[in-house]
């Protein structure tokens, strides 16, 4: 017993470390969706294995690429008992259908939730603590490229079929699809993922820079104050300034020509919490302005466009490309 009672506190220090900074000690979620016990019933370990091990490109949920098998298995372990779960036998299924015949069923039945082509942007789509919503939490984007490589056609097939107790999700083999409609939409769903990986493998889609960088043609100070003059000028509330080094180094070896500027509006930003109350790990906005060795001065800034598409929020999308133009335009004007 003690030696169970150690290998369990192993597994759960391994969740605290890799897991818990999004989805919380206890799986309530935070940065990270939820993790409802009842939905580990539907999933299969070589499922869990494989989100670990891939993540969702282009979302919050990271790729643990380099972490090793041993701890991985860990993790799933830990998440089986801590559930109180055991996972279903799963058939090595691989189906065939009809890849239109699938687009037009998924935009019928599917769409509405999951978003079109399983983007996971339906109406009203995300977590939220403040009010009600359609939706308890995000519908996955069951297109994407993470989501299908650890989704096997039987899970798929499994869950299309009978649905997921406690969730929103309909059993549609019980509702109207019969099992080659099924077969048909999760061939779709892969037809979608394929080309959506051809396109990455090509360099056609990238992703946007996290960071907005511009050189200033002035001086530190003058940057500095050109800054906060176009924040004033848009009526944002400013922070006390923070040396970017700050609680790093000794207060007297901190880089005193590397400064960020923090500001907000209240009124936007209660708009952008209220959709997603996760979005307030990017508040309030900041600019940071640094000088360089060689004397450029240079202003920093995140680009809000792509903080916003990692939660998977089409409403919380038009709010940071508003956003990420008016910082734009401060810059502009502050680089003029």
């Amino acid at each position: 017993m003690p030696a169970m009672a150690s290998t369990h506190e192993k597994r759960a220090k391994l969740f605290e470390s890799k897991c818990a900074i999004c989805h919380r000690s206890g799986g309530q979620g935070g940065i990270g969706l939820p993790l409802k016990k009842s939905k580990f019933k539907s999933f299969p370990d070589s499922y869990l294995r494989k989100t670990i091990r891939h993540g969702r490109p282009g979302r919050v949920m990271p790729a643990f690429e380099l972490m090793g098998d041993a701890q991985v298995d860990a993790i799933v372990r830990y998440l089986r008992h801590w559930s109180d779960s055991v996972p279903y036998e799963e058939s090595d299924l691989v189906v065939t259908g009809d890849i239109e015949k699938g687009k037009q069923l998924f935009s019928g039945y599917c769409a509405n939730c999951h978003g079109e082509e399983g983007k996971g942007l339906g109406k009203g789509t995300g977590k939220s603590y403040s009010r009600e919503r359609e939706f308890d939490f995000v519908p996955p984007a069951v297109s994407n490229t993470g989501f299908l490589a650890s989704a096997s056609d039987a899970m798929l097939k499994e869950v299309i079929t009978n649905g997921r107790k406690g969730t929103q999700m309909a059993a549609f083999g019980k509702v109207g699809l019969s099992e080659q409609n099924i077969h048909d939409i999760i061939v779709y769903l892969r037809g979608v993922a394929a080309a959506k990986t051809e396109l990455d493998d090509k360099g056609e889609e990238q992703l946007p820079d996290p960071t907005i960088i511009i050189d200033s043609p002035n001086d530190f100070d003058s940057t500095m104050e050109s800054l906060k003059q176009a924040l004033s000028g848009q009526n944002f509330r400013m922070f006390p300034d923070r040396f970017l080094e700050q609680g790093l180094f000794p207060e007297w070896e901190v880089n005193k020509k590397q400064v960020t500027v923090r500001f907000c509006n209240f009124n936007q930003l209660y708009d952008m919490l209220r959709i997603d109350p996760r979005v307030g790990i990017g508040m309030p906005c900041r600019i940071t302005v640094v000088e360089r060795k060689d004397g450029r001065v240079q202003l920093i800034a995140m680009n809000m466009a792509l903080i916003a598409r990692l939660f998977n929020n089409e409403q919380l999308q038009s709010y940071a490309l508003e956003m990420n133009s008016l910082q734009l335009e401060i810059l502009d004007e502050v680089t003029f």
